[in-house]
C-alpha cells in the first residue's frame, strides 16, 4: 500500500493496489516522507470512504489521546460484549480531548445526568470509572469524577443506536431549526461537515432524550454560566432565541446548566469563523 500523505506519525491516508484511497493506523506508518510503501503488517485499521470532518479530527487531536481511546473502546467492547461501530471511537476520542482541554483551561463541567446514569447503567458507570483512571495512568491527566458518567454515556448511546423513523424526523427537525437560530442570529454558516457541528448535534441529541429533566441544575455550573454569560454578551440574543424554542417545542424552560453547554458549542463556530 502507497502512502501518499501524513496525518501523524500514525496515521496516513493511502492508495490501495486497486486504486482506492484509504485511511490507514499503525505504529509509525506516517513518520517517513511520502510518497513511500508501507508493509501490509504495520497497518492495524483501515477506512474506506472516510468522512472529512474524522480526517480533520485526526489531524488536530493528539496521537497519544487517540492512543488511549481506542485502548478504552477495546477494553469496552470486550467489556459490555458489544460490536460498536467502527466510527465510534471517533466521537469518543473528540469527547476526551474536549474533557482534557477543559481541565488544562481550568473549565470544570458537572454532568447532570449522572445520578440517573448510574442508577440505570452500572456496568457503563464502571467502565467510565476505568476510563479516567486509565487516562491518569496513561496521560497524567486527571479527569473530574463527572467525565465517568460522561464516558458512560458515550457507550449508552453507542449501544442503542437502533431509532425508529419518525424519532429520527423528529430530532432531524429539532437539530435544523436551532441551526439555522445560531446561523440567523450570529451570522455564520455552520460547516455540517465539520467535527465542531457533530459535536454540537450529539449534545442536541441527549438534550432531547432528558427533555423531561432540562430544568434540573447544579449550583456550580450555574456560576460558570453566569460568568460565560458575562464574557460573550454577543451570544445572549442567540441563546434566548434558542431557550424561547426549546420551552415552546418541549415545554419546558432548559436550566442555566444546559444553556452553558450551547454557549461554549456556539462559540466554537464562531471561533471558527473568525468571530
Amino acid at each position: 500500500m502507497k502512502v501518499i500523505k501524513n496525518i501523524n506519525n500514525n496515521v496516513a491516508i493511502c492508495v490501495d493496489d486497486n486504486g482506492h484511497e484509504v485511511v490507514a493506523m499503525g505504529k509509525g506508518i506516517g513518520f517517513s516522507k511520502p510518497p513511500y510503501e508501507v508493509d501490509l503488517s504495520k497497518i492495524d485499521r483501515t477506512y474506506y470512504s472516510l468522512d472529512s470532518h474524522y480526517v480533520t479530527l485526526l489531524s488536530e487531536i493528539p496521537e497519544e489521546v487517540i492512543d488511549v481511546t481506542l485502548e478504552i473502546v477495546e477494553k469496552g467492547s470486550d467489556y459490555l460484549g458489544v460490536n460498536l461501530s467502527r466510527t465510534f471511537w471517533f466521537s469518543l476520542c473528540d469527547h476526551i480531548n474536549f474533557a482534557i482541554e477543559n481541565v488544562k483551561n481550568g473549565l470544570v463541567i458537572s454532568n447532570p445526568m449522572t445520578n440517573e446514569i448510574k442508577h440505570l447503567y452500572e456496568k457503563e458507570m464502571l467502565l467510565g470509572k476505568w476510563a479516567i483512571n486509565h487516562i491518569e495512568k496513561r496521560l497524567s491527566i486527571q479527569l473530574p469524577l463527572s467525565e465517568v458518567s460522561g464516558i458512560a454515556l458515550h457507550f449508552i448511546n453507542a449501544e442503542q443506536m437502533t431509532t425508529i423513523g419518525k424519532q429520527k424526523d423528529e430530532i432531524t427537525h429539532f437539530i435544523d431549526d436551532i441551526t439555522e437560530i445560531v446561523e440567523s442570529e450570529m451570522n455564520i454558516i455552520i460547516d455540517r461537515n465539520d467535527f465542531n457541528y457533530s459535536r454540537f448535534v450529539t449534545h442536541l441529541k441527549y438534550l432531547l432524550k432528558r427533555s423531561t429533566r432540562l430544568n434540573e441544575t447544579n449550583s456550580e455550573n450555574v456560576k460558570l454560566y453566569d460568568e460565560v454569560y458575562e464574557k460573550f454578551p454577543e451570544l445572549r440574543k442567540t441563546i434566548e432565541k434558542i431557550k424561547l424554542y426549546i420551552l415552546a417545542e418541549l415545554n419546558i424552560e432548559p436550566s442555566k446548566e444546559e444553556l452553558l453547554y450551547l454557549v461554549i458549542h456556539i462559540n466554537r463556530f464562531c471561533t471558527r469563523a473568525g468571530l
